[in-house]
């Protein structure tokens, strides 16, 4: 993908196109003005993968020359981590010249990466906004606690407010766009013509009499509160701590979160607090919004609430315009990669869920008759399909894959060399589960546990994800004991129902003793390496060697018994050996 782009980039576009008249090239403002355009799509949900892949193509396109960056936005939104991460990887690019193109659809976290853009321009229809912070949960859509809304809005208010500064948006408005209770009404200077959102404490101070609140010019997404119809506003009080130019919220429900607002202020605030000494140098133009849910702006024909609001450069619908627009010579689109599709689909909780009950199914096959090799192979698929594409994405750090992998080594320990469901099998699926439960929780920089309320809903997620995941299994299982002898691959390691009295894959696993008593003879079946199958009477048994490794079609003998396993010896060694060996194993058992 680098290599291309950077030749689509470099050399000029041989593809025969209409060339951009003189005068439209000349139009074109000096700081939009460009030669060689990247086109990065954003298309569905935006999650951690599209972070990374947004971070990719941003660089690539900065490597290959390009002197504008297109963001196509075509979103319902995403996670909140992401978003920012997005709009700081934006920002922070050596392209200044950035511009959103809403084709058709920006809402939640796409408004806020349109923000991000120092030009926002837009398809005919468009929409951009409703950016609420809100949780999906088993029941679809829900409103968040408003102590945990609070934590989420300070650094998205943050986020939109230095974006509305560096941008030239209204600084209000924006926040309308993520927060509840922002009424507005718009109003315009009688001399200079600038327009600007206020809020109810700037319209007393202006106008005589009670503001209007019908019909406002931007409905509610979702209405979620009572429309505002105090008399008189709240005071709103104005941020005055360290970190950046002063805040004052556009409603008094900022006003909790003003301070952290204020610490993650970066950009100088232009916007001016007008007070009953700027009376009658303003005119009300309307009623923006009541503040009732977030605010969404439409486009469609004559009615346009993004050039009212002084917030579209142009409406464009094809490549074409778009490269007009910046007066280009080439134009080339940096779509997300096919492996990062794979990836992002592979993050998918439903599945990662599928791959979970693969994973523990075929590890339990693999390990009830070795040798097998598929099984095994299957479940090593299933884990690199659950560990690698949250590698790439950001969401497995180092110490999820130690535990993950730490948790195997024991399950394999306790099966093949220390048989016996015990302390190396409890504490290895602990860690297989805890390091799988990590993996849906992106990096928190270091820490452990999840800190932010969106780290605390993810890590919520995995457990219903794993455990509804772990139950499937096991009900998988039951049903894989019952007919795994009717697969001809399995049909040779499998006891059945005439090979004795245990006639499933569970039951043969399982620390049964039958009528066995210590001493009792019979044969290996199989190789004991240490653990395999010997034949005692007409019956098969699980057992484990406790001298070493025995061949199969040997005579072994029971040397002790336990509520967990079947211990065996040559049917040739002495008392003498066995004790001798039992003495010097902290394992050796006795009947």
């Amino acid at each position: 993908m680098l290599m291309l782009v950077s030749a689509a980039i470099a050399q000029p576009d041989t593809t025969p196109t209409t060339a951009p008249t003189p005068s439209v090239a000349s139009a074109v403002p000096a700081a939009r003005q460009a030669q060689n355009v990247a086109v990065l799509t954003i298309e569905g949900p935006i999650n951690a993968m599209t972070a990374r892949s947004i971070e990719r193509r941003l660089r690539a396109a900065e490597d290959a020359g390009a002197d504008a960056v297109v963001i196509e936005l075509d979103t319902p939104g995403g996670e909140v981590g992401a978003v920012l991460e997005i709009c700081n990887t934006i920002k922070s690019s050596s392209i200044p010249n950035t511009v959103a193109w809403i084709r058709p659809d920006a809402y939640s976290g796409g408004a806020i990466i349109a923000l991000a853009c120092r030009e926002i321009v837009a398809s005919d229809p468009a929409s951009m906004g409703d950016a609420l912070p809100i949780q999906i949960g088993p029941g679809g859509l829900q409103a968040l606690p408003e102590a945990e809304r609070q934590k989420i809005l300070s650094p998205l208010i943050a986020e939109v407010v230095n974006s509305a500064r560096a941008n030239g948006w209204d600084e209000y408005l924006v926040q309308g766009l993520v927060a509840l209770n922002v009424e507005l009404w718009y109003v315009e200077n009688i001399q200079t013509g600038e327009r600007l959102c206020i809020d109810e404490r700037e319209y007393r101070a202006l106008f005589e009499g009670e503001p209007p609140r019908s019909s406002p010019r931007l409905n509610s997404a979702r209405p979620m509160a009572e429309p505002n119809t105090s008399e008189a506003p709240a005071e709103v009080p104005t941020a005055t701590g360290e970190g950046g130019p002063a805040y004052t919220p556009p409603t008094p429900a900022l006003a909790g979160i003003a301070e952290d607002v204020q610490q993650a202020l970066e950009v100088p605030g232009q916007r001016p607090t007008l007070t009953e000494a700027d009376r009658g140098e303003w005119t009300l133009l309307g009623y923006a919004a009541d503040g009732a849910g977030p605010v969404v702006l439409k486009k469609s024909g004559a009615s346009d609430d993004f050039e009212y609001f002084g917030f579209l450069s142009e409406t464009i619908n094809t490549d074409d315009e778009l490269k007009a627009f910046f007066g280009a010579t080439n134009l080339t689109r940096v779509d997300q990669s096919w492996s990062e599709n794979l990836a992002a689909l592979m993050t998918n909780p439903v599945i990662r869920g599928i791959l979970i009950v693969v994973f523990i199914i075929a590890l339990f096959l693999e390990m009830a008759s070795p040798g097998i090799a598929l099984p095994g192979a299957i479940a090593a698929l299933a884990l690199l399909g659950l560990l690698a594409p949250p590698a790439l994405g950001g969401l497995a750090n180092w110490w999820e894959i130690a535990a993950i992998a730490a948790g195997m080594l024991l399950i394999v320990l306790e099966v093949f060399v220390i048989p016996g469901f015990g302390l190396f099998g409890v504490t290895g699926v602990l860690f297989v589960f805890l390091g799988l439960l990590g993996t849906f929780v992106p990096d928190q920089g270091g820490r452990l546990f999840p800190s932010s309320p969106e780290a605390q809903r993810d890590l919520t997620y995995g457990l219903a994800t794993l455990l509804l995941a772990f139950t499937t299994a096991g009900v998988g299982l039951w049903f894989v004991s019952k007919r795994i002898g009717a697969v001809p691959i399995f049909r040779r390691y499998v006891m059945t129902e005439d090979d004795g009295p245990s006639g499933t894959l569970i039951d043969a696993m399982r620390p049964a003793h039958g009528g066995l008593l210590v001493g009792q003879e019979g044969t290996a079946t199989t190789a004991l390496r240490p653990a395999g199958k010997a034949e005692f009477g007409d019956d098969l048994f699980d057992v484990v060697s406790d001298l070493g490794v025995i061949d199969a079609g040997e005579p072994v003998r029971i040397a002790a018994l336990d509520g967990f396993r079947i211990v065996v010896v040559p049917a040739s060694a002495s008392d003498d050996q066995q004790h001798s060996d039992q003495a010097s194993s902290p394992d050796g058992d006795t009947a």
